[in-house]
């Protein structure tokens, strides 16, 4: 094991937890083990779907931005610039653009940061053409 977590819970949630373990021959430790390796399996995105969502989240930055049309040439001349050049100022120019048209920052941007292809598929949306449902 490389770590430990340490998680704060009453006295009498860990007594019971411990003891049903004991009463099942489980361990704690590795029931607890076994349930966040379950839950990162259930909710961790392939980069597939990343991609994805990220091409809809350009597209829909696109759309509040009046559609196709509208996206500023100069913006994303820039936009693909500092993706080649730069990811933090990438990030952080998305972000400001979200920002100035007070708009709700997408969680998934987050996942722009450091990743060349991740930041392409949002540009791609941005400029691109409705994705498919």
């Amino acid at each position: 094991m490389d770590t430990n977590l340490n998680l704060r819970i009453s006295k009498g949630l860990k007594e019971s937890f411990q003891q049903i373990a004991k009463e099942n021959n489980k361990d704690a430790s590795s029931l607890v083990r076994d349930w966040i390796s379950n839950y990162v399996a259930e909710h961790q995105k392939s980069d597939e779907d990343l991609a994805t969502e990220l091409y809809r989240a350009g597209y829909q930055l696109q759309q509040a931005l009046g559609g196709r049309e509208k996206v500023s040439k100069q913006l994303v001349k820039e936009l693909q610039e500092s993706a080649l050049t730069n990811q933090k100022d990438f990030t952080q120019q998305i972000l400001n653009t979200y920002l100035d048209y007070g708009l709700t920052i997408p969680s998934v941007v987050s996942k722009i940061y450091n990743n060349y292809a991740f930041s392409q598929m949002f540009l791609f949306g941005l400029i691109g053409d409705k994705p498919k449902e």
